[in-house]
């Protein structure tokens, strides 16, 4: 029998906030003692709430948790439903319960080598200021002042301002890690793991100019007599007062996804201007075109969880190695160009998604003495 997933998962929210009704929680105990696969669903989105926090909300009286504030929280976690609706079966269903779903394609045979995915040396968020002098932050608060330069830092944000502009200076965030700055302006960048983002320490000009290579979220600050030009490898970003995310970890394409707001994004000799809602994905040479994403997709890096669609065995381990800082060696020759469907959760240890790739019985892995990841 064929279940509807979407009913089952509106009903097992509205068991979550406590509003679901005398007939429907008879539906969902009904599906729940017939269908294998609703209990799967249930246990899966339950485990997303199975946090302390998420507890102690869940076991307030009606009185005390507003309805308003029930769906506040369930909306933060909607991206869950990505790997409940992915399902082929009952046995893939299964590994969503451990945390991830896989779903196989199988191209071609090949027989592609070993694929080494290295680990930058750098092991803490370092800012480098015009003077070369490097503060290394992300362990403790900090109030630093090198010259004209004022910063203020907690473990991970850091905000700083310049009396003039003397140079540019560069962020560099490691893997493993993300990190927010506040520029002179108010403009608020968070940076995914391995990304760098060079600024000036004041805006003195008539425009706010910044380069950055990775992926960020950006908060820019209204000046409308200031323009804010973002530098990306192979294109330019101009903005008045938006947000919006640039991704440039891939060195063939460049994505910029615009959630608030204009932009205009300017390649080679095209210019384009983006509307609220809309990506582009870019490769140098070709034409650029718009289309819609979704954001809770595309952002859930800003909630430390990661969604991939068809995504290869090396896709996975490049982002392995950002987002647990560790280098990854891929011996799995089998299923290199094999695609996969799912989630990883950064706020669990690797092993959640390493024992749900084991699970499939595709894979195998074990950490070396060096911690190396080796999949095999």
């Amino acid at each position: 029998m064929q279940i509807d997933e979407t009913q089952i998962e509106q009903l097992v929210l509205d068991e979550l906030g406590g509003i679901i009704t005398p007939e429907d929680s008879a539906t969902l105990k009904k599906l729940l003692e017939e269908e294998p696969e609703a209990l799967i669903i249930r246990n899966a989105i339950y485990e997303q709430f199975s946090g302390p926090e998420e507890q102690a909300f869940l076991a307030l009286s009606p009185e005390q948790m507003p309805i308003e504030e029930v769906w506040a929280r369930i909306r933060k976690r909607k991206w869950i439903r990505v790997i409940v609706r992915s399902s082929l079966s009952l046995a893939f269903m299964a590994s969503v319960a451990s945390g991830i779903y896989i779903s196989f394609k199988p191209t071609k045979p090949s027989q592609p080598k070993a694929v080494v995915h290295g680990l930058s040396p750098l092991k803490t968020v370092a800012l480098q200021l015009p003077n070369g002098e490097v503060v290394n932050l992300g362990s403790t608060q900090q109030h630093v002042t090198v010259g004209d330069v004022t910063l203020n830092a907690t473990q991970k944000q850091v905000s700083l301002k310049g009396k003039r502009n003397e140079g540019m200076a560069m962020i560099s965030v490691p893997a493993g890690q993300d990190y927010k700055i506040k520029l002179p302006d108010g403009t608020e960048v968070q940076l995914n793991a391995a990304s760098k983002m060079a600024f000036p320490v004041a805006f003195t000009g008539n425009t706010r100019e910044v380069t950055i290579q990775g992926e960020a979220y950006l908060k820019v600050a209204e000046n409308p007599k200031k323009p804010f030009i973002v530098h990306l490898p192979n294109s330019t970003v101009q903005v008045l007062g938006t947000e919006f995310n640039v991704n440039t970890y891939d060195n063939a394409h460049e994505q910029i996804a615009l959630v608030k707001g204009s932009i205009k994004l300017k390649a080679d000799d095209t210019t384009i201007m983006l509307k609220p809602g809309f990506a582009i994905r870019y490769q140098k040479g070709q034409r650029m075109q718009a289309t819609r994403f979704d954001a809770e997709e595309l952002l859930a890096w800003r909630d430390r969880a990661y969604i991939f669609h068809a995504a290869t065995i090396d896709e996975m381990c490049g982002v392995l190695r950002r987002w647990y800082g560790m280098k990854v060696i891929n011996n799995n020759t089998c299923t290199s160009q094999r695609r996969f469907t799912g989630y990883i959760d950064k706020s669990r240890p690797i092993q959640y998604f390493l024992d749900a790739l084991k699970f499939t019985g595709h894979f195998d892995y074990h950490v070396d003495n060096d911690s190396v990841l080796h999949i095999r």
